[in-house]
């Protein structure tokens, strides 16, 4: 083990986001002027400015606006913020597991809104008087049920046999493009057990668990996970913290993916019409604490000859960053060419390389 792990740049998506950060101040000067209805307008502006051109009434305050397999009915009416979700139809599906575990995504993960049973069909639901409907708190609300739509349509479909009241709006990828995704895919897997098999061997076991966790964000980074494979990557990532058997569980969710076969694959590989993002905007300012921490960590570990635990700290925290965020156009850039640059090389060759990026973002 010489050689720093190899780079795969993500085959499609977009890794900026579309969320327009300089809408924010507007959003904010609205709610400090107690003009509700207005803010709730900039936070779409902010979001998509397509919003309100196409999905909202003539009036303005009713919106039906699509995101992957569900529509968010939103309707700001008698001083009353409301958002409707139509999920799933459980007609003709497994209802009393189904329903348990309803009832327990209730409690967990969902905070805000909750899931209701309406004749037979499972939606989420949130309403608020519109003098509450303080920014962050309505950002909140649409993502928290944009996100877990997504994440669990597919499981209620796949476990439960519900069933999708909305068609999901997907762009499936190209045949060539499923034939990269699974070759990338399999020699990251294969490129993660052979580090953690020789980091076992030395009894390396903290290096083999950040490789491991390595690996998956890859994987997430390279194929930019959808579906039911992006829920079964996740959970490999938090059980991969688990105090017993977190390896293991993650090996399994590599032997599990391989031997699914490119075809399972390719029905997780496509871009879906999003109107939340899951992931969180940022920008370098936001970050620059931690990239400077990062730098010194690894500096640290640079000078002192450790080469391998100098990558390992910068291979851990900026594959992180891109499994958490989206990020500046030029920040994305400055990242993807250190991580291209430094691929493949020796452990002494890239930490030099990874340093030099971390530091041109928090010297910037």
């Amino acid at each position: 083990m010489t050689e720093s792990i190899k780079f795969y740049r993500n085959l499609h998506g977009n890794l900026q986001g579309t969320l327009n950060t300089d809408k924010w101040e507007e959003v904010m000067m609205a709610w400090n002027n107690k003009q509700y209805h207005k803010t709730i307008l900039n936070l779409f502006d902010y979001v998509n400015p397509e919003i309100i051109k196409v999905f909202g009434n003539a009036s303005l305050t009713e919106f039906s606006i699509p995101h992957g397999s569900v529509v968010l009915n939103i309707s700001m009416h008698d001083s009353y913020f409301k958002v409707t979700c139509p999920f799933m139809d459980i007609s003709e599906s497994l209802k009393l597991p189904l329903l348990r575990r309803v009832a327990e995504l209730n409690f967990h993960p969902l905070t805000l809104a909750q899931i209701k049973l309406n004749k037979d069909k499972l939606e989420f639901q949130y309403t608020m008087p519109l003098p509450m409907a303080e920014p962050f708190k309505v950002y909140e609300v649409l993502r928290e049920i944009c996100k877990y739509a997504d994440w669990y349509d597919d499981e209620f479909r796949e476990k439960f046999k519900a069933k999708n009241i909305v068609e999901p709006k997907v762009t499936y990828l190209q045949p060539d493009q499923v034939d990269k995704a699974w070759e990338q895919t399999n020699a990251i897997i294969d490129e993660t057990l052979s580090y953690i098999h020789y980091f076992e061997s030395q009894r390396w076991y903290g290096y083999a668990s950040d490789y491991l966790i390595i690996g998956l964000k890859r994987i997430d980074l390279l194929l930019q996970t959808q579906g039911f494979l992006k829920n079964e990557l996740e959970t490999a990532i938090e059980n991969t913290h688990s105090a017993t058997g977190g390896l293991e569980k993650g090996k399994d969710f590599f032997s599990k993916l391989k031997k699914g076969g490119k075809d399972a694959l390719a029905k997780n590989l496509y871009q879906a019409v999003t109107f939340i993002p899951e992931k969180w905007r940022t920008n370098l300012h936001h970050i620059k604490g931690g990239i400077e921490d990062a730098y010194n960590n690894a500096e640290y570990y640079h000078k002192n000859l450790n080469y391998l635990a100098a990558c390992n700290a910068m291979h851990f925290y900026i594959y992180d960053l891109f499994y958490k965020n989206n990020l500046d156009a030029h920040v994305n850039e400055i990242l993807l060419e250190g991580l291209a640059e430094s691929s493949g090389k020796t452990w002494k060759e890239a930490s030099a390389i990874l340093s030099t990026s971390l530091k041109k973002l928090f010297a910037n």
